[in-house]
């Protein structure tokens, strides 16, 4: 999972019956993960903060 494998592909070459069987057992959340995750939601919502930022006040939002 950390290495971004497909869940589908990982379910078929163990042989469970579901994503869901695969999810359970194997997708607990790493430190990696988290990491990762976390850097995507703040560069996401910093670029948010800045389009709103703009149109509202003509400049950037100060966190990027």
């Amino acid at each position: 999972m950390e290495a971004e494998t497909d869940i589908k592909y990982i379910q078929k070459q163990l042989g469970h019956g579901s994503n869901q069987i695969t999810a359970d057992v194997y997708a607990h959340v790493s430190s990696k993960i988290k990491k990762k995750n976390t850097e995507r939601v703040n560069s996401r919502l910093n670029d948010v903060l800045n389009d709103v930022f703009f149109s509202f006040f003509g400049v950037k939002w100060g966190c990027g």
